[in-house]
């Protein structure tokens, strides 16, 4: 039934016996082995050209990569300068905000103290003052205090002596009253 007349490209091509006038379907059978022909030939063509069209599919994708790497380095970079900016910039106001806030700050302390001395309430240098003055006053009672005993000691003595004295006084006058009676 089959028999290989013809040869492509070093293959046998298979021709089958079938009667010859019987046109309709000798067209169908050319058409197939046309798409036949084509198929093999297009196999033969990826066999042999395939690693061409490879290896200029990974030239073109290293290309790519590469366009790719420097657009994503390029981005980057200017993303960290916008970064820094940032940075810098959020740094400058925290500086001028803390300035201002010390300067507020100054401000309130300056007005509160000023309230509270119109409602006469103490500051704090009135208020060591006076613990200054009374550690003073009690220096002051216990040296008075101190000296005071001292005087009733001595007091004492004296009014003991001036005691003895009147004592004397008074027997001396007693005997001499006794004598004059």
């Amino acid at each position: 039934m089959f028999n290989f007349e013809n040869e492509y490209r070093g293959q046998r091509i298979m021709k089958t016996d079938l009667p010859e006038d019987n046109q309709p379907t000798r067209n169908v059978q050319d058409f197939a082995r046309q798409i036949w022909l084509a198929g093999l030939g297009a196999f033969t063509r990826a066999q042999n050209e395939g690693s061409k069209v490879f290896d200029t599919l990974v030239q073109a994708g290293q290309a790519i990569d590469s366009q790719t790497k420097k657009a994503i380095h390029a981005k980057t970079a200017q993303l960290k300068e916008s970064i820094e900016a940032t940075q810098d910039a959020v740094e400058a106001i925290r500086s001028k905000t803390a300035g201002n806030w010390g300067k507020l700050e100054a401000v309130f302390q300056a007005r509160t103290a000023r309230a509270l001395s119109q409602l006469g309430v103490p500051t704090r240098q009135d208020i060591q003052q006076l613990f200054q003055q009374v550690e003073q006053l009690n220096q002051n009672i216990q040296e008075l205090t101190q000296a005071a005993e001292s005087e009733a000691k001595d007091g004492k003595k004296t009014l003991a002596k001036v005691g003895e004295s009147t004592t004397d006084i008074q027997g001396i006058s007693s005997s001499g009253t006794s004598r004059s009676s």
